[in-house]
């Protein structure tokens, strides 16, 4: 999660009072923060800060004046919802129909009155930095441009431009084609993974053809912002319209609560659509009291939820037992009513809830088959074994073709993101095979085991599947045999005080001969043997493997009885 660094100094000025940093060390993290701890960069009071961890869900606090505004309003100083006006104007931007194939959402905000100090400076490489991290997803997702307006002729076009097009990118001296800044750029080699496979890419151009950036690898020399630059030009490009426009608030409240002034954009997009940005106005959520104090197990009057609601910043008003609540636009983390409860917890103290033992008449307890599970984890411990931790999911490759296991129904996903994991195992020995097979640059022996679920089909069930607790274990080193395998089996059993049948054979990826099935009443408790050369060559592992695969579902009944 992101980390921000917060000048303490500049936290009070933006506060409006003096504040400790004891006040704050015990009462941001009750806000959803996690103190990172206090930071002291000089011997001047002024450069005493703290850093934050933030939760990603809430870009409105990547910024110092995003974390003032919300504390102001959290302590009651300042609660209630803030109004964020945007000024009319006649600023145009056209969005090509090119950039629809690439990169196609486009959102843009005019800024005016700004006193670029270097508080502000400090605050907003970093929200940017932030934002392009989180919101953005690498800049993949969401890249912000910041110019300066005063070069700036409207109308601004934001199309696409072949790899031979030229501009000078910021902080070069001479006109660089597109291909070279991907290629030789400290910046555009970080980001042309973003741009991959594009024919021609995105380009923001005034009127007079001047370049204001390459979203989003990089902006143009001739609009760079400095301490002197009053008026401002955000642009915010995308793939997600929902996304884009959370980013611009954001930036726009942010720029809107040290003073400055915000100007409406109207962007003309190629199916006739004019969208005018930003749209800081908070939308409307009805909240129905009852919800939240039998979510929260509490009484709240309608008022007093309300009061709370405004302690994080929403405007609230009472409707009989519902709330109206209006939401400020940088609050993205809002989807559904239980956000607002959750903010209304938040508001009220999560200290000052009293624990109740809920109604129930069950003692809270550990599953006695996590017990059991852990216990046997440590039992294996005992034998030398090196405990791993698998993914569930895997495929049909690792878990019949490499393993010669004849293919069978298991659980597969309907539109999987990646071959690698499509399917939920069927059994845990494929992933310890798996786990072997990647650290073959290890010494030797490598001796594994591994507790977990597999998941088999099962059509007497409401899903369709069942789960199921399975031990598997493998030793591999070059005297690993069929009768180590066999020992440890024994050992397991005898003292559990279970007497199992040993039938020769099993599954086909073990050798003919070298094999057995351990059964208890007719029911299949244990799979083991040595494994046959060919499975070890589709994993490619040139030493001998000797592996089990038991039945904790049944283990722990015939335990248990």
């Amino acid at each position: 999660m992101p980390v921000i660094d917060v000048n303490l100094e500049d936290f009070r000025q933006l506060l409006g009072r003096d504040v400790t940093l004891d006040e704050l060390r015990d009462r941001l993290p009750m806000m959803g923060t996690s103190w990172e701890g206090h930071r002291e960069e000089g011997k001047e009071a002024a450069e005493e800060g703290f850093a934050l961890e933030v939760f990603p869900n809430r870009p409105d606090l990547l910024s110092i004046e995003g974390l003032v505004r919300a504390y102001a309003s959290w302590t009651g100083e300042r609660p209630g919802l803030r109004d964020y006006p945007v000024k009319k104007s006649s600023y145009k931007v056209i969005v090509d129909e090119k950039t629809q194939s690439v990169r196609p959402w486009f959102v843009t905000a005019v800024i005016k009155k700004v006193n670029f100090d270097d508080a502000l400076i400090r605050s907003f490489i970093q929200m940017q930095e932030k934002l392009h991290m989180t919101h953005g997803r690498k800049r993949r997702k969401v890249a912000i441009g910041l110019h300066s307006l005063e070069p700036v002729e409207f109308p601004v076009t934001y199309t696409t431009k072949p790899p031979t097009f030229k501009f000078r990118p910021l902080g070069e001296r001479f006109d660089k084609d597109l291909t070279w800044i991907l290629s030789e750029m400290k910046t555009g080699k970080e980001y042309a993974w973003t741009v991959e496979g594009f024919k021609e890419y995105p380009m923001i151009l005034d009127k007079k053809e001047m370049v204001l950036s390459m979203p989003p690898i990089i902006n143009g020399e001739y609009t760079r912002v400095d301490e002197s630059t009053t008026e401002l030009f955000i642009d915010v490009t995308g793939t997600d319209m929902k996304a884009i426009t959370e980013v611009l608030n954001v930036i726009c409240v942010t720029l809107a609560d040290r003073g400055a002034e915000v100007y409406e954009v109207h962007n003309y997009y190629p199916d006739g659509t004019v969208m005018t940005t930003p749209n800081l106005k908070p939308w409307v959520m009805k909240l129905d009291n009852g919800y939240v104090n039998r979510t929260l197990g509490v009484e709240f009057t309608p008022e007093e939820t309300a009061s709370e609601l405004e302690k994080m910043g929403h405007g609230a008003k009472v409707q009989g037992s519902k709330i109206q609540v209006s939401i400020p636009c940088y609050r993205a983390d809002i989807m559904h009513p239980i956000d607002l409860v959750e903010d209304a917890a938040i508001a009220h103290d999560y200290d000052a809830f009293e624990p109740v033992i809920p109604p129930i008449h069950t003692a809270a307890g550990e599953d006695p088959q996590e017990v059991f599970s852990r216990q046997l984890r440590n039992f294996m411990v005992g034998f030398g074994l090196l405990e791993v931790v698998t993914f569930m999911m895997s495929n049909r490759d690792k878990l019949f073709h490499r393993m010669m296991l004849p293919e069978e129904p298991i659980c597969e996903t309907e539109n999987p993101k990646m071959e690698t994991y499509d399917s939920l195992r069927n059994r845990l020995l494929p992933s310890l095979m798996e786990v072997l097979s990647l650290n073959k640059h290890h010494g030797y022996p490598q001796n594994l085991y591994e507790v977990d679920d597999v998941v088999e089909i099962d059509a007497s069930t409401e899903t369709g599947a069942r789960t199921r607790r399975r031990l598997s274990v493998v030793l591999c080193h070059a005297r690993a045999n069929f009768s180590e395998i066999k020992g440890l089996m024994n050992s397991i059993l005898e003292n559990l005080e279970v007497d199992a049948q040993v039938e020769e054979g099993g599954w086909g990826c073990f050798i003919e001969g070298r094999s057995y099935t351990a059964t208890v009443n007719g029911e299949s408790l244990c799979w083991a043997g040595e494994l046959q050369p060919e499975a070890l060559e589709r994993w490619g592992l040139e030493m001998p493997v000797a592996a089990l695969e038991m039945d904790l579902d049944l283990l722990f009944s015939l335990v248990k009885g």
